[in-house]
């Protein structure tokens, strides 16, 4: 049997080793948050070119204005913004309603706003934008929290846009859009347990332009 010398040293270096895995632990857990930061990502695209839809003219811009607040998806049922599905899925309006989104506004967090105003239209760096969010710490807690709650934190990001073209045959268009768009971070099955998260580190919404004989409309792009 191997006889110990020093057991002051042993317990002392026991110590020692259980403080750093403790330290090595918790250092882990802090990085393994659920979200830390978003991504807004927006676009402005033109069909079938961007000189058939007036890009090229000097006079021609993009501005947008965006909030991104926080709230949960039961709220949102609650006051009619969404509703769910026979299969349980949430199913969120797609158009604007001045009542709900100043309701939304007045429960929800805010979580980003801003605007930005783009010429140069021929640029891909001036119609394609992102904007890279920070997320809080109170705003980190409240995800990392959902996962093992009924909780369903939810982002809803409002975006106003405007834009202007004119082409070199005198073709204008000249439009103010609204929209909003509703992120959930859970999804569920049909017998209301969570089937898993969506991915929301991408958010945003991209706008297009297409010409169509002597008119350009707008049309609608899903993604994100």
């Amino acid at each position: 049997m191997r006889i110990m010398k020093n057991p002051i040293s042993y317990f002392v270096g026991c110590l020692i080793l259980i403080s750093l895995l403790t330290t090595f632990s918790s250092a882990q857990e802090a990085t393994e948050n659920l979200l830390e930061k978003v991504s807004l990502n927006f676009s402005f695209v033109a069909e079938p070119t961007a000189e058939s839809v007036g890009f090229n003219n000097p006079k021609s811009y993009w501005m947008l204005e965006y909030e991104l607040v926080l709230t949960d998806s039961l709220i949102l049922e609650k006051i009619g913004r969404c509703r769910r599905t026979a299969d349980y899925k949430l199913n969120c309006l797609l158009n604007t309603n001045k009542k709900l989104d100043k309701q939304i506004r007045k429960i929800s967090t805010r979580i980003a706003k801003g605007e930005f105003k783009k010429k140069d239209l021929l640029s891909d760096s001036n119609r394609e934008v992102e904007i890279p969010i920070q997320l809080s710490a109170e705003t980190i807690d409240i995800f990392n929290k959902a996962v093992n709650s009924d909780n369903n934190p939810t982002f809803v990001l409002f975006v106003k846009t405007k834009a202007f073209t004119k082409t070199s045959d005198k073709v204008k268009f000249k439009k103010k859009l609204s929209s909003n768009r509703v992120y959930p971070l859970k999804f569920y099955r049909s017998d209301k347990t969570v089937n898993g998260f969506w991915n929301i580190k991408n958010l945003g919404k991209s706008f297009g332009v297409r010409r169509e004989g002597n008119i350009i409309k707008e049309f609608v792009i899903i993604g994100y």
